[in-house]
């Protein structure tokens, strides 16, 4: 009879101990919060080592052209191997964040075309199973990319896509595995409301203080094609995001958005992304809640950059605080576009409920090739390597980045920017001044007058 008192006695006080623990854990460890953006994995598991960036990494029938030198890791010009991203999670594992966000394109470019839609879902399945697999104990909330659909840039005539994507992504959103003492991010119910109307959600984080929204930006993109289906959620989707930021702000919590195509120009050839319309609607809706917004965060293409978007560019109103919010965008896991692997780790304060700071990493391809020893390597510290009195990163601070790039005393923000995109791959030819423009103006309109204002080339 005493020994079972004392077994009771003894489970209330463990359990008392634990929850205890559990509090004291999440008190220290989560005012300041880590957190990992990676993207662009483009899975290709038809890559093969021994063929050359010309086929594309592919065998192809009668084609015995081969490459001079294997490439087991990655090859330059093409998508990623199943190696390079386990290689890349367990790296990642090794820094101890707290969330991850997985801005979208897991399969390999083309395959839609080559291998048709299944071998698409199998790509993505693969990324979030070996996602899942390393990390079971942290939320990762992904998105939908250009790369992640039926068709190449073709959106879904039905939910049928969206179900079967989301039986893989909702282990990862709703960290099936988490410990107890890990916010609950949402529930299948109301992840299942939007996402299989569009593929965009919403997702809790740092103890419900904050809220991730995620968004299917392909039904802002200029698809160069008319379909009502997708004008419908294109609208559904805006009113959504109002609510939700609404939302946030009436019970006092912040907002990380995210999603894969950003609004603005391409750095390759200086097109424009989203429809003319959307952009202005989207960032008079970021404008109006810039006190809510803590940062946004895409990816697309293949670099290392920033972005600001400020609602009136020109006159007095283009300084305005209010007028202005920023984007970060992060290079990508394939090496497709002449880039290293690279992601980065974020800094997140909870309490100030602001994005501190971030560390990118990165894996040089061309050393771990030939010396066949693939080591991921530390690459900058953004405070470090943009010194500035502000101690965060906000509007303010990627506006002062953007005017530092074209200082007429000082090279070395240039120089550290450049190099930065790449993840510290050779660049290829560049112009700074429509770079700087491009940063700097998410209208077509007021870029193309950036560029008619400053015209020498080179950098």
């Amino acid at each position: 009879m005493w020994t079972g008192h004392l077994g009771v006695l003894f489970l209330l006080a463990t359990s008392f101990v634990l929850q205890a623990e559990s509090r004291k854990y999440e008190k220290k460890c989560k005012k300041i919060m880590k957190f990992l953006h990676v993207s662009d994995i483009h899975l290709d598991p038809f890559y093969n080592q021994s063929m050359d960036k010309d086929t594309y990494c592919h065998k192809s029938n009668g084609s015995k052209r081969t490459a001079d030198y294997k490439a087991p890791y990655g090859r330059i010009g093409c998508d990623s191997p199943e190696w390079l991203w386990e290689s890349t999670l367990r790296e990642m594992k090794s820094k101890g964040a707290d969330f991850m966000l997985l801005t979208g394109d897991s399969a390999a470019h083309g395959m839609t075309d080559t291998q048709g839609s299944p071998k698409v879902l199998r790509a993505m399945s693969l990324v979030s199973s070996k996602a899942h697999e390393v990390f079971p104990d942290i939320p990762i909330f992904p998105c939908f990319g250009n790369n992640d659909l039926p068709g190449h840039y073709i959106l879904p005539n039905s939910s049928e896509w969206y179900e079967t994507v989301l039986s893989y992504w909702s282990p990862l959103i709703l960290c099936s595995k988490c410990p107890p003492n890990v916010t609950k991010t949402t529930t299948q119910e109301k992840l299942k409301k939007t996402f299989l109307n569009g593929g965009y959600y919403s997702a809790n984080i740092a103890n419900k203080k904050m809220v991730v929204l995620v968004l299917n930006t392909m039904y802002w993109y200029d698809i160069k094609y008319t379909d009502p289906l997708v004008d419908k959620i294109a609208e559904n989707q805006f009113v959504w995001l109002e609510e939700q930021l609404i939302l946030a702000k009436r019970r006092k919590r912040k907002a990380l958005i995210m999603s894969h195509i950003p609004p603005g120009g391409d750095p390759f050839d200086f097109s424009y992304f989203w429809i003319s319309k959307y952009t202005k609607r989207f960032v008079n809706i970021v404008g109006k809640f810039h006190t809510i917004i803590v940062g946004q965060f895409y990816a697309h293409t293949h670099k290392h950059d920033f972005r600001l978007q400020i609602l009136n560019s020109t006159g007095a109103a283009t300084e305005e605080k209010s007028s202005k919010s920023f984007a970060l965008q992060t290079a990508s896991v394939s090496p497709v576009y002449a880039n290293n692997p690279a992601f980065k780790v974020f800094k997140l304060n909870t309490k100030k409920k602001a994005v501190l700071d971030y560390d990118q990493f990165y894996l040089d391809l061309v050393v771990a090739t030939e010396f066949s020893n693939p080591v991921w390597q530390f690459d900058y510290t953004f405070s470090k390597k943009f010194p500035s009195k502000r101690k965060v990163i906000d509007a303010d601070r990627i506006d002062e980045l953007n005017q530092q790039l074209i200082s007429q005393t000082d090279g070395r923000f240039w120089n550290s920017y450049i190099k930065g995109t790449t993840a510290n791959y050779q660049t290829s030819q560049y112009d700074r001044f429509p770079l700087y423009c491009v940063m700097r103006y998410v209208f077509k309109e007021d870029f193309e007058k950036c560029r008619e204002k400053l015209k020498v080339l080179g950098g």
